[in-house]
């Protein structure tokens, strides 16, 4: 349960330590790659998502909400030490299991969140998806003298993709609407205002 409760801060990055977590999905399509499903009631964000962790703790998820189906990543890299705040823009090379052919590659804008952690907001799903359906493995080409991430997949992204696919399928309708959960006003105070 603490895995889940990190994993659903990381992504927030703003919720509180007591927020209510509904945990709805997890399954593991690769032996680098878990999918989750998980609805936080302070913030009403419900998302699948998929994560790949490394060895030194650094991570990406990709998240697919199913409120209003945006899709967007976090990355953290624990090599990084990003000075100042704001955004930047970065290179994601995606690369087959062909001799590591090259299939295509994107500039993303990220907003910094802190010295090792970067959000690329508005991915477009559909593009990103083909891309990623075919990717042995992607590169994120950092700015300046950041270290580049690399990720794999054990076949291709289709095993993730799958179970991303799946877990919005069995949950979207239920969480399509899911709003923050609002404390009560007592009517004591209520028949006061």
């Amino acid at each position: 349960m603490r895995l889940i409760i990190a994993v659903l801060l990381s992504f927030a990055c703003i919720a509180p330590v007591n927020a209510e977590e509904v945990v709805f999905y997890q399954k593991e399509p690769d032996k680098f790659w878990t999918v989750f499903g998980g609805a936080d009631t302070d913030t009403g964000q419900a998302t699948c998502w998929g994560r790949a962790n490394k060895k030194d703790g650094s991570f990406i998820e990709i998240h697919r909400s199913l409120v209003d189906g945006e899709v967007w990543a976090i990355i953290r890299n624990t090599a990084w030490e990003i000075v100042g705040d704001g955004r930047g823009v970065l290179r994601w090379n995606f690369y087959s299991a062909n001799k590591d052919a090259f299939i295509d590659g994107t500039e993303f804008t990220y907003e910094i969140k802190n010295k090792n952690t970067i959000l690329i907001l508005q991915i477009t799903p559909k593009r990103f998806s083909e891309v990623l359906w075919n990717t042995r493995y992607f590169t994120l080409v950092m700015p300046g003298n950041l270290q580049n991430l690399s990720v794999s997949f054990e076949r291709k992204g289709s095993s993730m993709l799958d179970a991303l696919a799946e877990c919005v399928a069995k949950n979207e309708k239920t969480y399509k609407n899911f709003k923050p959960s609002l404390e009560r006003i007592p009517d004591a105070v209520k028949d006061k205002i």
